[in-house]
């Protein structure tokens, strides 16, 4: 049996042909019409991603939430799979957001830049600036390796500390029963003799 295949939500109310369209002049969709009067300032930020070597960055501003609001991520899914090639895509509702990448942004990345500054998150009432902190939040985020380096190392040291207290507890345990038996710790139990002569 094969891999079960991965159900996707992609917004059925999107046309993408003109959605393609629409992003081809300057990077900028807004399908949302109380917002755009904000395509300039989402181009310019496009051009900043790009400068930030985000290359081939989207912005789209829908009308209305979804449900589940993981369609925002499969509406960005689809449209690289459509169009192909390295491109990162934030897609904005009211009240969602979701960012997808084709090799430029790392998952980590953008679940950083998708939280926004805390504590108010990406402030999605004003696409512009959303747009902005997306980009600047991925831009400087990097996994912090040097910790998750110091929690490994101390993970595998308590692992080797448990696994030396273990193995004394049982040669104390051994030595226990040798003297028990009236053995030296020290000394080899001595292996019966089942062989025997016969004589003839």
């Amino acid at each position: 049996m094969g891999p079960l295949p991965i159900l996707t939500e992609v917004p059925t109310d999107v046309d993408f042909t003109a959605l393609k369209a629409d992003l081809a002049d300057d990077g900028v969709a807004i399908l949302n019409p109380a917002y755009k009067g904000s395509e300039a300032q989402l181009a310019a930020v496009v051009k900043d991603a790009q400068a930030k070597g985000i290359e081939n960055f989207k912005v789209i501003v829908l009308a209305h939430d979804y449900k589940p609001d993981t369609s925002l991520r499969d509406l960005g899914t689809e449209l690289a799979r459509q169009e192909g090639g390295t491109m990162s895509v934030l897609v904005m509702s009211p009240s969602q957001v979701a960012g997808f990448s084709t090799g430029q942004l790392s998952r980590y990345q953008i679940e950083k830049a998708q939280d926004g500054h805390k504590p108010t998150g990406l402030v999605l009432s004003n696409p512009p600036a959303a747009a902005k902190d997306f980009v600047d939040i991925a831009d400087n985020a990097t996994f912090p390796w040097a910790g998750f380096t110091v929690a490994l190392v101390l993970f595998v040291a308590a692992l080797a500390g448990v696994a030396r207290v273990k193995t004394r507890k049982r040669s104390r345990a051994i030595d226990a029963e040798r003297k028990a038996a009236g053995l030296r710790p020290d000394v080899a139990a001595p292996v019966d003799d089942l062989s025997h002569s016969s004589n003839a």
